[in-house]
């Protein structure tokens, strides 16, 4: 394994707190793990206090899964235990994604000075570390590298190289709950979308979205996927529904440890 871990210190603490706990965790179905903190999958999965508990303990987590009606009353049990509450709401799609994914490479490529690299066990750290670079330029934390990789468990991380070596755009999605979990088990998350500044406007994360999306369910055969949208983003809302996703009535609520995440939130 290689424990590659990005950011600033307090983001690259929190995440190999996260990574450790996922290997104390890992055959645990109440939990999930993507790659950032260990999660738990549904209010169902533990209570308050044990969700509380996770956050001190690796500085950030969450409820994968919470009724909208219901985000308010969590929130305010994380805020009442010192917690910086947040929420995302959770944007799905299964067939409706992979028909929208094949319509867009059906329509769009990559440009002809890009290169497509998927990441694995022999992906160079100076390409792993391009892609943080990026990615954090943009305001989004990479997962850990041995997700990105491919190593935990059934994950996928596309990124386009341009002529010089650099990474200009991603794109990832991983197994998100344990397959053992009755609701989440065969599901997958999608995102860690990012594109250089310099390059927006060529469709280069909607197509790596795409490509990723179709990736995971070709060798893994997860093809419902996930993620989580700020709510008011309208950027991300227009790419998910691009890519056949749609909102679920549900909402991951989470909170950050102020004391060891200064910043109050894990990502954009």
């Amino acid at each position: 394994m290689f424990n590659e871990v990005f950011g600033s210190d307090e983001q690259r603490a929190l995440l190999r707190r996260g990574r450790a706990m996922a290997d104390l965790t890992r055959e645990d179905p109440r939990y999930s793990y993507y790659g950032r903190t260990v999660l738990l999958s549904t209010p169902e999965d533990g209570d308050i206090d044990q969700l509380a508990a996770l956050c001190r303990l690796q500085g950030y987590s969450s409820y994968s899964c919470v009724p909208v009606a219901d985000i308010d009353a969590v929130k305010q049990g994380l805020d009442t235990r010192g917690l910086a509450a947040m929420h995302y709401l959770r944007w799905e799609g299964s067939n409706t994604a992979l028909v929208a994914a094949g319509a867009i490479l059906a329509e769009h490529t990559l440009p002809t000075d890009l290169r497509l690299v998927r990441l694995d066990a022999d992906t160079p750290a100076d390409v792993m570390t391009s892609l943080a670079e990026m990615c954090l330029g943009c305001g989004v934390l990479p997962a850990s590298g041995d997700v990105l990789r491919g190593l935990m468990f059934p994950a996928v991380c596309l990124v386009a190289m341009d002529d010089a070596g650099r990474v200009v755009s991603c794109a990832a999605s991983a197994r998100y709950a344990h397959p053992g979990h009755p609701t989440l088990g065969r599901q997958a998350w999608w995102g860690m979308l990012a594109t250089d500044p310099a390059r927006r406007g060529e469709r280069l994360a909607l197509i790596l979205g795409a490509l990723a999306m179709q990736a995971m369910e070709q060798t893994s055969g997860l093809g419902d996927f996930m993620t989580g949208v700020v709510p008011g983003n309208t950027a991300s809302e227009a790419v998910c529904k691009r890519l056949g996703l749609a909102p679920s009535g549900q909402a991951i609520v989470g909170a950050a440890d102020p004391m060891s995440l200064t910043s109050g939130q894990m990502t954009k």
